[in-house]
């Protein structure tokens, strides 16, 4: 069942779009997770190029800068001049305008600068300077307020759960509350929420359970992650390798690959796993990343 989602949430999805559907969403699919047996899973230099190459243009747009597409350049380990100015573009954007954006919005900026090493507390750009983390937690709890209240958040759970990830990565803010939140609603509500709502709420849970010192919270987060993976292979097995459909797999495919200590492996070789495919190139990048180095650190 596809949850109807208002605009924050849809645009937070298009955001998300060109990285998924150009990178990552085929080459996790079928190569690498912990609960599949790839076969075949091979990337050539050319193919990887081309694929560096259609997320440099997607760079260039003139339009608003895309954050998923520098997290995926920056994963890529790419260093050209387009994946520059989209960082300087990005921070400009977030300066001027993060108070006015979605959760969902300031959580893909925080996801993006962070992985460009650049400090989320102090996104400098033309004389203005903003502390997305002070933003965004401000931001997620009003989504939280809002769920807890009526049932649905200011946005869409997509969005917390995007929001949850971010405040977890960076070590910032209320994070462990927010995944629990997450968690009782994804055990409330597993069977209503759409796969890219399940997947990005659950990678928020896969982060936190690994930041908590708290075993109450270890277990429920436990047995959420066990229940979502768990679901979503079988999910892939009844649906030839898809998991809800070819756009919902990338994410759901990201979510096996990061929880894959909550579920038993299953032998499962998707529909394209065969000798003629040739997967993209972040299959390379997501084998081999080159992570930058950051000369910063957040508590």
């Amino acid at each position: 069942m596809q949850r109807q989602r208002g605009t924050a949430g849809t645009e937070v999805l298009r955001m998300l779009g060109v990285a998924l559907s150009t990178a990552v969403l085929l080459a996790l699919a079928g190569c690498g997770a912990e609960g599949t047996d790839p076969q075949n899973c091979t990337v050539s230099a050319e193919e990887r190029a081309r694929m560096l190459g259609i997320l440099q243009l997607s760079a260039m747009d003139s339009g608003t800068p895309n954050p998923s597409v520098l997290l995926a350049l920056n994963l890529a380990g790419d260093s050209s001049k387009a994946r520059q100015e989209l960082l300087e573009r990005i921070k400009e954007t977030a300066a001027k305008q993060a108070k006015d954006m979605s959760s969902g919005q300031v959580a893909l900026y925080t996801l993006a600068l962070r992985s460009s090493c650049c400090d989320p507390r102090d996104v400098a750009a033309h004389g203005q300077s903003v502390d997305l983390l002070s933003i965004l937690q401000e931001k997620t709890d009003q989504e939280l307020t809002h769920l807890e209240q009526n049932g649905t958040p200011k946005s869409s759970l997509f969005s917390v759960g995007l929001d949850a990830q971010a405040l977890c990565v960076t070590g910032a803010g209320d994070y462990e509350s927010a995944a629990t939140i997450l968690a009782k609603q994804l055990q409330r509500s597993q069977d209503k929420l759409s796969v890219d709502e399940q997947a990005m709420m659950a990678l928020a849970l896969v982060c936190a359970y690994n930041r908590t010192e708290h075993k109450d919270v270890q277990d429920l987060l436990n047995r959420t992650l066990t229940m979502v993976s768990n679901g979503f292979l079988d999910k892939q097995a009844e649906g030839n390798g898809i998991i809800g459909n070819i756009y919902s797999t990338g994410l759901a495919m990201q979510l096996l690959l990061a929880a894959g200590k909550f579920y038993a492996p299953r032998h499962c070789q998707p529909w394209w796993a065969e000798p003629t495919w040739i997967l993209p190139a972040w299959t390379a990048a997501l084998k081999h990343p080159q992570p930058l180095e950051c000369s910063w650190t957040l508590s």
